[in-house]
């Protein structure tokens, strides 16, 4: 057995389509939670450094409203409020004579003006980012007090990267969960596939009664499993056919020829002197050569019509003229029946004329064969809608009910002592059946013993 590639196997294929749409979800959702977390940290921190700006500038305000000048008594209360606040947020002020920053041992940038008032900034120092806020304050004396706000986010940027890890962790194991599911899953998936392909290699000519095992008809590999199967029972069908045509065919042939070759036989013993004896030996011959030339012109006809080599010719037609014209001709050379033709009025179809004629006339002629002399046959037709019928009847011996399901079969025969008097090779009505399934109709056969038969050809139009 020939080793595939193992990037080359559907499963393989399969398991790494599932397993990078697994990991690209997660890469996103993992990229989406970082952002979204530290946005909400920004944003928070953000939040804190504002309120405490509002607070502090609330006790400036308070504290400069009842004095008309910014001494140092206020000065100093104002860095007294500020200095009792515990929290991680700096602050530095800008007083007309002086300023005052509270993190004297902090080691913070300075690239942040004072004076740009109103302003948010981050800025990064050594691997830390720092968030800055400006604004100022006027004294009632008119001089400005420059309030500057700075938050270590040192904290805020730690826990941030310490998500960071535990993502990575969860996107590496997800790619092992993957990769493991997508292979399991791949070969659960595959392995109705795998199936199909051990019992496709087990079936041969020898063996078509094969079929593969269907665990579940509704998914799409049970409709295929099921779709292989019924190929399968066709092509069994098929060869079970040809096989057994190819046999009816031989048997069929080697009756012709064994006479054939008797006769050869009794002209080189007897035949020379005897004119009779030639005469009747060359007539016999001659028979059995226009009876082989006709059983392998209809198995020509049949294979062509098998390997979908024959082409209809689709003319418009009138049914009706049609059949008056089959009418006439049977009319005029068989004179031991009674004909009647029953027309509608003119319609149409489009119909492959010679064919159509070839099928009429083989019902006819079974008609001939098998209703006594001075007896009806009937040649009528109607048009419904989208089809057209037409109607042979004859007041015949009949067709028991059992036989009549196989009467289209290949050198079938309802009775083979009876088919030695009337003759025939069992492929006419065969034939009939191929020439309307190429036209997509149908055959109707009612009949009863003794009383006759009707074979009605269902047409489209």
């Amino acid at each position: 057995m020939k080793k595939f590639n193992f990037f080359n196997k559907i499963s393989t294929k399969i398991a790494m389509s599932f397993s990078l749409t697994f990991v690209l979800t997660l890469l996103v959702l993992n990229i989406i939670i970082y952002f979204s977390i530290r946005t909400h940290i920004n944003n928070l921190e953000q939040f804190l450094i504002v309120a405490r700006k509002e607070v502090i500038v609330e006790e400036v305000n308070n504290i400069i409203s009842s004095s008309s000048t910014l001494g140092e008594e206020e000065i100093l209360d104002i860095i007294y409020k500020v200095g009792s606040h515990r929290d991680h947020i700096y602050v530095n002020f800008k007083f007309p004579n002086q300023t005052y920053q509270n993190f004297e041992e902090a080691i913070l940038p300075y690239t942040i003006d004072i004076d740009q008032v109103g302003e948010y900034n981050f800025t990064r120092f050594k691997k830390n980012r720092f968030f800055y806020l400006n604004t100022v304050v006027k004294a009632p004396s008119g001089d400005s007090i420059y309030i500057q706000l700075i938050s270590d986010l040192k904290s805020s940027d730690s826990l941030i990267a310490s998500l960071g890890y535990p993502m990575l962790l969860v996107f590496l194991i997800g790619f092992i969960i993957s990769i493991v599911t997508g292979v399991l899953f791949a070969k659960k998936t595959l392995k109705p596939i795998n199936s199909i392909s051990d019992t496709a290699e087990l079936i041969t000519l020898h063996n078509l009664n094969t079929r593969i095992k269907a665990t579940n008809q509704d998914d799409e590999i049970g409709r295929l499993i099921k779709v292989i199967n019924d190929m399968i029972e066709r092509l069994e069908r098929s060869f079970e056919n040809q096989t057994k045509f190819i046999s009816d065919a031989s048997h069929e042939l080697r009756t012709p020829l064994s006479i054939i070759n008797g006769y050869v036989d009794l002209l080189n013993q007897w035949g020379i002197d005897n004119k009779n004896l030639t005469e009747e030996a060359l007539s016999s011959i001659k028979e059995e050569v226009f009876n082989m030339t006709d059983l392998i012109e209809k198995l020509l006809f049949i294979a062509r019509e098998e390997n979908t080599r024959y082409h209809l010719n689709l003319t418009d037609v009138i049914i009706p003229n049609l059949l008056k014209k089959i009418y006439k001709e049977f009319e005029m050379i068989d004179k031991k029946h009674i004909y009647s033709n029953y027309n509608t009025s003119e319609f149409h179809a489009f119909i492959d004329e010679k064919l159509i004629l070839q099928a009429v006339r083989a019902i006819i002629e079974n008609s001939i064969k098998y209703t006594p002399k001075n007896k009806k046959i009937t040649i009528s037709c109607e048009e419904e809608k989208s089809y057209f019928k037409i109607m042979i009847s004859d007041e015949g011996i009949g067709i028991p009910k059992e036989y009549i399901p196989k009467l289209f079969n290949r050198f079938y025969r309802v009775d083979e002592a009876r088919t030695k008097d009337t003759g025939g090779n069992g492929l006419g009505l065969s034939i009939v059946k191929s020439i309307i399934d190429m036209h997509s109709g149908h055959i109707i056969v009612d009949s009863e013993v003794n009383k006759g038969t009707t074979v009605t050809l269902k047409l489209p139009v």
